[in-house]
């Protein structure tokens, strides 16, 4: 399977997305019949639309890469995309509904990770202008909470791990080795 097309949308699930939006935008200005016809459409799609309708993480993501984009469209397609093929090569070829979870929260955790080493480093960069200076205990607890994003990076590909290990269903290797010296 080629990088990016597991996560692309079929036309169908695009299609009901698209009209559910549009339903979720007239309930939103207050149009009660739309609200009851947008519960009863939702409940009665496929597990692939109310998955995509409901990735909260997917939406955090695009937040942050919003953000981390600055206003450069070039940024934001790129980093968007390079989700994409991370998802892709984390999840592997047909992988699990818990494998698909478990990806995506490496994925989450990872760009989490990469925007908290940037905005750190940027406290350290001098470059031309005046750059703003923040006291000490400031970098501390920014660095505490770069520290708490890596163990939850590390934590996500581990547990990544173990299930693939379990999956696998082989049992772990132990080496016994004993020396006698006389």
């Amino acid at each position: 399977m080629r990088a990016l097309e597991r996560y692309q949308l079929p036309a169908d699930v695009q299609e009901r997305l698209t009209e559910l939006e549009e339903l979720s935008n007239k309930a939103e200005e207050g149009d009660k019949a739309a609200r009851q016809e947008l519960k009863q459409k939702l409940l009665a799609s496929s597990p692939a639309v109310i998955a995509r309708a409901s990735d909260v993480s997917r939406r955090a993501q695009h937040r942050l890469i919003e953000t981390a984009a600055g206003g450069s469209e070039l940024t934001q397609y790129a980093l968007s995309g390079r989700l994409d093929v991370m998802r892709e090569e984390i999840a592997g070829d047909n992988p699990t509904p818990l494998e698909v979870l478990l990806t995506e929260q490496v994925v989450s955790c990872w760009l989490w990770l990469t925007l908290l080493d940037a905005l750190n480093s940027g406290q350290f960069w001098r470059g031309s202008g005046k750059a703003i200076s923040v006291g000490p205990s400031y970098l501390r607890q920014m660095v505490k909470i770069q520290e708490s994003a890596h163990r939850r990076f590390i934590s996500s590909i581990q547990a990544l791990a173990r299930v693939r290990k379990l999956q696998a269903g082989t049992p772990g290797i132990q080496f016994n080795t004993q020396i006698n010296l006389r």
